[in-house]
């Protein structure tokens, strides 16, 4: 949970991010209106266009708004105007997604605050670049950026927002696996508190706290500091908030074995997101109720949440396309009004020296306008060529990227559905000999999920990372079939297209549920390693290794099986060999080919 999605944390563009649309057009155009029919100073323009940008729905326009402001800052030079301008841009370009774009115009507006000892704009530069990182999960620079501001905020006597970078670091700790940092952290916001008396920063420290005791596995510590926050923020209306403390109560109840009063929260917490429309709290809330019912054997209303998950998955999914689409029009209509822009200042050059030219002679001055003239016209039609080829080929891979990137989210997400349903059928014939073989189409549909998934997630075509994924592959096993023991992994860093990975991911899973059903019975210290290794430029060496009791006569003849069929079906696709070593347990060893 962090603060500043609350309190917007002394941060510019956040708080103009969550601004209403309506209110900010209406305003944009009251504002545009100002600057078109009154007489202003170039410094009250710059403030003016600041605003404008500020409050302009259409992010193209804002960005031309925001840098005219900065080249009249500049003409007057006027160093905090600039800063001001650079952080409009800075927020600009973080609501196109151009993170580098957004972070130099941050960082440009950090140094001129440097350079003026502005402690307090020095302290809220570095919270807006740590709340960045925080929002790309990128936890290490975003706890180095709100100590700056937290160090900042004691050294000038603002108790108020050191609480409030307080309340942000403890939750980065959190997130960041430093648990024990994020208590020390959060507790010196409450004895600050003590002074401040607010109930905001009571209500949110009280709640990072109670997650973070939860995942302790403190639970009685974190059920009363997540009661307290309900009540809290339940007062001040705080449904987004107030939701998630009431959902991570459940999560405790749950852990403690009270199943009755983890339901009875979750569907709290669901109906409290429900009627505030908070989408993403949504689809979290039912994916808790699913796992809960599911593992209750309440499969009715398992299948009715996860049907809500899936619904309110493939929304969000779509917003976040949708929205790439308009950060891609946006970008575009960026650089074609800055296009626009050049092209009147080489106008304008030009004219100036025509200007000079009608001194120098008449006729000369036609002579140069005739070879200027010409030059641009050339100019002009081979940049028009080459701009509307480009832009042709951009839409193209653009719609290429986007559409394969949504057939392998559909995929992933229709194999998911497949695996749910083996998962539920095979609960259902607990006992029947079919069960079995369910739960074995069950892995094998889950070892083609995880390619799609892959895809989809690192956005590449064709290709991923073999070591990534063979060790969620086993790792995903391991926890379907309650292992206790950690598996070994020698696995070469390289990427495989998914023609060799499809494939190389069904032998392994064959490989490992056999091992996993049959061959630790009675052993002390079960072992299994997996090594693949690329040994030339097209062949892989693969082993899978368990120390397990080894294959009986029985199992011998059983070679005609159908995971051995399967297996061996698979080799001879990757055009390789097979070969199981006599040793103690089973040694499997085989090479394939990667082209």
């Amino acid at each position: 949970m962090t603060f500043n999605k609350q309190l917007l944390f002394s941060i510019g563009f956040l708080m103009l991010t969550f601004s209403c649309f309506a209110q900010n057009a209406q305003r944009t155009d009251s504002l545009l209106t100002v600057l078109e029919t009154q007489k202003l100073s170039k410094k009250e323009k710059v403030t003016l266009l600041i605003s404008i940008a500020s409050n302009h729905p259409q992010q193209d326009e804002a960005s031309y708004y925001a840098r005219q402001s900065l080249q009249i800052a500049t003409e007057i030079n006027d160093p905090v105007l600039q800063a001001q301008a650079w952080e409009e841009i800075g927020a600009i370009e973080q609501r196109l997604g151009n993170k580098n774009n957004a972070l130099d115009g941050i960082f440009k507006a950090l140094h001129i605050y440097d350079s003026l000892n502005l402690k307090d704009k020095q302290a809220a530069s570095y919270a807006q670049i740590a709340a960045y990182h925080f929002g790309e999960k990128e936890y290490d620079p975003a706890i180095t950026y709100f100590q700056k501001a937290e160090k900042i905020y004691s050294e000038i006597g603002d108790d108020l927002y050191k609480a409030l970078a307080l309340i942000n670091l403890g939750d980065t700790y959190r997130l960041n696996g430093q648990l024990e940092k994020s208590i020390t952290t959060l507790e010196n916001a409450l004895r600050l508190n003590k002074s401040l008396k607010d109930e905001e920063i009571e209500g949110y420290t009280l709640g990072n706290l109670g997650m973070v005791y939860a995942a302790q596995e403190k639970l009685n510590e974190a059920k009363e500091n997540l009661e307290d926050a309900i009540t809290i923020l339940t007062k001040l209306k705080d449904a987004y908030s107030t939701s998630i403390y009431i959902s991570e109560l459940g999560n405790v109840y749950r852990k403690e074995g009270n199943i009755q009063l983890a339901e009875e929260q979750f569907l709290v917490a669901y109906t409290m997101a429900k009627e505030a429309r908070l989408k993403e709290q949504i689809r979290d809330f039912s994916a808790s109720l699913t796992n809960l019912y599911e593992n209750s054997n309440r499969y009715e209303e398992a299948l009715k949440y996860q049907k809500i998950y899936q619904k309110y998955q493939d929304s969000l999914v779509n917003k976040e396309n949708i929205q790439k689409s308009e950060q891609l029009k946006a970008g575009y209509q960026i650089t074609k009004r800055e296009s626009e822009i050049n092209i009147l200042n080489i106008t304008n050059a030009n004219q100036k020296r025509w200007g000079i030219a009608l001194i120098s002679g008449f006729v000369l001055l036609l002579f140069f306008a005739y070879l200027l003239y010409r030059g641009n016209r050339k100019i002009k039609k081979s940049n028009q060529v080459l701009s509307d080829q480009k832009e042709l080929i951009s839409k193209r891979e653009q719609e290429k990227a986007l559409l394969l990137q949504e057939l392998n989210h559909r995929v992933k997400n229709n194999l998911q559905m497949v695996s749910s349903l083996l998962n539920l059928q095979s609960r259902e014939l607990t006992g029947h000999p079919a069960q079995e073989a369910i739960i074995s189409g069950k892995y094998r549909v889950e070892a083609l999920s995880l390619v799609h998934r892959k895809l989809y997630q690192e956005g590449v075509d064709t290709k991923i990372a073999l070591k990534d994924y063979i060790q969620e592959l086993v790792l995903g096993l391991f926890e379907g079939y309650n292992v206790k023991f950690e598996p070994s992994f020698s696995i070469a860093d390289i990427s495989i297209g998914i023609d060799v990975a499809i494939p190389l991911a069904l032998i392994i899973n064959e490989m490992v549920i056999n091992s996993l059903k049959y061959a630790y019975k009675d052993i002390e210290d079960p072992l299994l390693k997996i090594v693949i290794m690329q040994e030339a430029v097209e062949d892989l060496h693969i082993q899978v290794i368990d120390n397990g009791v080894g294959f009986t006569k029985i199992d011998n003849e059983k070679n005609n099986s159908f995971g051995i069929k399967l297996i061996t079906s698979l080799i001879e696709q990757l055009e390789g060999t097979m070969e199981r070593i006599n040793t103690k347990g089973t040694h499997w060893e085989m090479k394939i080919k990667l082209n």
